[in-house]
């Protein structure tokens, strides 16, 4: 076996390309779009020198590759330096994978690293995804993550261990009791005197200095990354523009004094067009995107918070039912609440007193180096 580190365009086509081999007989994998997927990797390793990408290769045949970097870790204060990893794909061998680990982790050593967590996704602000563990019947949503079963396997026998979990809920609009929720949100909304609006598109910088406020301010030691400021906000929208919908970005304000207090985004599920794309943009490719992506029938919800003073007093429960109203005009199936911090109390018995339930899990790993 030999490490190839992917360091130039021709080698990263094929970093790129290994996951068709390795997924051609899951019908559950819906692959990334190769052609953005690869520019970005060219600015991360060619141009900004920031990520290392390795490949694995065994009697000429690829067997694995992943990606890695260096970078501060807000749960670890006291690192100056943590080694990121992130898009892991491997065989099913033992011996393949923690040959490429320990290639890798050889190398974060040398750089001063004693802390490697994993697996994220590199330059995604929703990056809190993990391996996935559990619920492995269903394809992907979008920005959510999917591995083979035995990648858990694969990390543990390496030695890393658990760092925390985050959670994925489906939520069935038409099986919750919405008279009732109703009831108690028109109540709540009247005793302390607050609306949901949909976010206007035609007034983005507003909007998202209220979002960007109510995330800072509902931001605690729960939510694992800090809140994004307002400038990564706008490149967040300008990312996911194409994915986003008015009627499922909302925010609730105060009928007082106008303050933001409550915020709540979610994004078709464009992963069903992707799938039918194959990973490719060429023009059959993208009339298929024109055909299916009127066909989604599925939502996810990428940001829920509420400022302090108004958690439980049924501002969440106002905006998910708003957006399960929109949902099901729509026409949609389900709604997924995803990821959240299985230590963030408030959000998951939100999601749970909704009617959602538990169907998907990941799982973020770490090691001592």
């Amino acid at each position: 076996m030999k490490i190839i580190i992917a360091n130039n365009k021709s080698l990263l086509k094929k970093f790129v390309k290994f996951p068709d081999s390795l997924y051609k007989n899951d019908n559950n994998y819906v692959p990334y779009m190769k052609l953005s997927l690869l520019n970005n990797l060219i600015k991360l390793i060619i141009i900004d020198k920031s990520y290392t990408a390795i490949m694995v290769e065994d009697d000429g045949v690829l067997k694995g590759r992943l990606l890695y970097t260096v970078d501060k870790n807000k749960q670890k204060p006291e690192l100056d330096k943590c080694g990121f990893m992130s898009m892991f794909e491997c065989v099913n061998d033992e011996k393949v994978s923690s040959f490429m680990l320990e290639y890798m982790c050889d190398d974060l050593r040398k750089k001063g690293v004693k802390y490697l967590t994993c697996t994220y996704f590199p330059y995604d602000q929703d990056n809190r995804r993990g391996i996935l563990v559990e619920g492995f019947d269903s394809s992907p949503v979008i920005l959510t993550s999917y591995n083979p079963r035995y990648y858990k396997d694969l990390l543990e026998k390496f030695g890393m261990k658990k760092d925390f979990d985050t959670l994925a809920y489906k939520l069935i609009p038409y099986n919750s009791p919405v008279d009732v929720f109703n009831r108690i949100a028109d109540k709540a909304m009247q005793r302390y005197k607050f609306r949901v609006d949909n976010v206007n598109f035609k007034n983005l910088d507003k909007e998202i200095e209220d979002i960007g406020y109510i995330m800072k301010v509902a931001t605690d030691e729960n939510i694992y990354q800090e809140a994004p400021t307002i400038e990564a906000i706008h490149n967040i929208v300008k990312e996911w523009r194409v994915f986003l919908n008015p009627e499922y970005a909302l925010v609730a304000r105060s009928n007082i004094d106008n303050k933001p207090l409550g915020t709540i985004v979610a994004v078709p599920d464009f992963n069903q067009v992707f799938k039918k794309m194959k990973g490719s943009v060429n023009p059959i490719a993208l009339l298929k995107m024109l055909y299916y992506k009127r066909k989604i029938n599925v939502v996810r919800g990428v940001l829920q918070y509420s400022i302090p003073e108004y958690q439980g007093k049924g501002v969440n429960l106002a905006l998910q039912l708003a957006l399960g109203k929109a949902a099901m005009k729509n026409k949609i199936e389900y709604f997924e609440a995803s990821t959240i911090m299985e230590n963030n109390f408030l959000s998951n018995e939100a999601i749970k007193s909704s009617g959602g339930f538990l169907y998907k899990r990941y799982r973020i790993y770490g090691i001592e180096l």
